[in-house]
Formats: structure tokens, sequence, C-alpha cells
């Protein structure tokens, strides 16, 4: 056997695997112009290139990440509707995650090691939240809200629906002048600040992250809230 056709075999097992790691999806894979692996009932709704082994490899060890920082990295070239793809992609994936012993063993062990004890929570928010809120701010928009937003009108912008989603919870709990409430979990201090000022409300806050706190602490004291926002 010549070493073409034996790397070409090599090519076309490593495909298959990660075709099936991936639960068979409706779409083709392709790795340069040697091996293909599609579906065999129904048209592949886009082709994804492949262009190296490398690439291929870390497909193979794990699909669901590598396949994010391949394609955002320009190593994986998609051919067709990409949201069609995704979507496909994202439901064959979980289909098959779920009788996967090793994810299965993986997924435990992670638990373990970020398992929410009192010292693993702090361990936890610490390493994620308590990054250079500059980083934040880059994708959160100015009132740093980690969850999502709500759109009153399809042209709305994101500062705008942040804003909107704040005043809709507070109505939600019907918040009256004078009232006192405690925020778990206040995050750079977005709601808080939102109730103080707008609804009249004292708000006691919490968090376990520093960087947030001080953060929080800081834009009390820009907006003369120190005294309604503690």
């Amino acid at each position: 056997m010549s070493g073409q056709n034996k790397s070409s075999r090599i090519d076309d097992w490593l495909l298959g695997k990660i075709y099936r790691a991936a639960g068979q999806p409706s779409v083709r894979l392709r790795f340069r112009n040697s091996a293909e692996v599609s579906p065999k009932d129904t048209l592949p709704v886009a082709n994804i290139v492949i262009p190296d082994r490398k690439t291929l490899l870390r497909l193979l060890l794990d699909p669901e990440a590598e396949f994010g920082d391949a394609y955002s990295k320009g190593r994986i070239t998609l051919e067709g509707d990409l949201v069609s793809a995704l979507e496909i992609l994202y439901r064959s994936m979980s289909e098959v995650e779920h009788h996967r012993w090793y994810v299965k063993l993986v997924s435990k062990c992670m638990e373990y090691v970020q398992r929410n004890s009192l010292r693993g929570s702090r361990r936890n928010i610490q390493r994620h939240y308590d990054l250079n809120t500059d980083f934040y701010r880059l994708w959160l928009g100015p009132q740093l809200v980690y969850t999502c937003a709500y759109f009153p009108s399809p042209g709305a912008t994101l500062e705008q629906a942040q804003v909107a989603k704040l005043d809709y919870v507070c109505r939600k709990v019907q918040l009256h002048p004078g009232e006192r409430v405690v925020d778990a979990g206040c995050g750079w201090g977005a709601l808080a600040l939102h109730m103080a000022k707008n609804y009249g409300v004292t708000v006691r806050a919490f968090n376990i992250s520093r960087e947030q706190i001080l953060v929080a602490r800081g834009r009390a004291k820009e907006l003369g809230l120190s005294h309604r926002v503690e």
C-alpha cells in the first residue's frame, strides 16, 4: 500500500469517527479534497471543509469545543446556511452526548472539581467574574447586565433593552417607595441601582465577587445613591 493511499484511509477513518461522534448530522464533512462523509438518506444542509489534519484530530477529541474555536479562527470553512447547520449540529450532538460513558465520567469529574461548596463557589466566582471590568464592558454594554435583555420593540438597542429588562423586573415585583429590597448576587449593581434610582427603595446588595462589589460601590457613589444602596 502506498503512503498516499494509507494517508487517505486514515483521513476517511478520522472523518467517519468525527461524523459519528457528532451524531451523524445532515451535513457533509470534507477533508481537503481527499475525503468526505455525508448523510445517506437526505441532502446535506451545509458542507464543512476541514483543511488540515491537526484540526481534524482536535475535532475528534472535542468536537463541540473545537468546532467553534476552529470556525472563529478560519480553520474551518462552512458552505451553506450557518444557522441551520449549527441548529442541526447542536441537536445531533446533544442526543449523542447522553450515551457516551466518557462524557458522563468527565462531567462527573468536572462537577467535583468545580463544585459549589462555600470555598468552591468563591473560587469559581473569582475565576469568572474577578477579571478586569473593561473586558465585560466590551460586550455587556454600560449597564453591565449579564442576563438576557428585553426588547420592547424591534428597533431597540441592546442598552435600551437592558434598561427595559430592569424596569420590567421592578414592575413584576411591584416595588413601592420606601420598601427595603435584598439583592442576592447583585453583579455589578445594575438592578440594585435601577431600583433605588427609579423606584425609591433601599437596597442591600450581596456578592462574593470583590471586583463586582468595588464597581457597584463606585457606580452608586457616582449616581449619588450610596445612602440607598448598601
